[in-house]
């Protein structure tokens, strides 16, 4: 079978410069980002951006935490490209977020914001269980925004945007989002919804979890 984030990550590497512009300047979500920072508490914490695209999360932790120490983890070469640019003095890492066996080390803290709508269960199962083994006991991890859109699961699947690139999205209710850490190893803390920015392709309904590694 054709690994169908693969052709989600084709249409991502095409567009990251745009995308990269339309989303990078958001503030919408920064209260989001603020609930890890807040956690962080401005230590030189270790802190993992997994599915980084132009690094909203990584830049907002950098301006907040400047001693933290960075990884940006994407599948996306040319979305790493944006985040090079935009967020100084962060490492960067291309990878599968299903196999992070090259990630080094361990984390103080972590965030999976724009990527967990692109993998079915049995993948997000994967990304989360690799996330819950590289965080330290009693990390915090933030899920949010577009990574976990609050929709019927009947809609997922093949995606075509208007310009007939394809991305392949899997649409959750917030108890199964949840159910989905949980099963991982994670711990709720919280979790909320907002609505998508008013700018986005798609209305929506955005989920916003902030969970800790058990």
């Amino acid at each position: 079978m054709p690994d169908y984030n693969a052709t989600s990550v084709a249409t991502f590497d095409k567009n990251a410069a745009r995308y990269a512009d339309k989303y990078f300047a958001l503030r919408d979500y920064d209260a989001c980002y603020a609930l890890i920072t807040t956690e962080l508490q401005g230590r030189p914490a270790r802190f993992l951006d997994l599915a980084c695209g132009p690094g909203n999360v990584a830049a907002y932790v950098r301006a907040q935490c400047p001693a933290a120490q960075i990884l940006c983890v994407d599948r996306s070469a040319q979305m790493l490209e944006q985040a090079r640019q935009r967020v100084p003095e962060v490492e960067l890492l291309q990878a599968d977020c299903r196999d992070l066996s090259a990630v080094p080390g361990r984390f103080d803290a972590a965030a999976f914001c724009f990527g967990l709508s692109y993998f079915d269960d049995a993948d997000a199962a994967l990304v989360l269980a690799a996330l819950q083994r590289l965080l330290r006991p009693g990390a915090p991890l933030l899920l949010a925004t577009v990574a976990t859109v609050a929709g019927d699961p009947a809609l997922s699947g093949e995606q075509q945007t208007a310009a007939g690139d394809k991305v392949y999205s899997f649409y959750r209710e917030q108890d199964q989002i949840v159910a989905l850490m949980a099963a991982a190893g994670f711990e709720l803390m919280q979790a909320s919804r907002i609505a998508s920015p008013a700018n986005a392709s798609v209305a929506s309904t955005d989920v916003v979890v902030l969970a800790r590694r058990r």
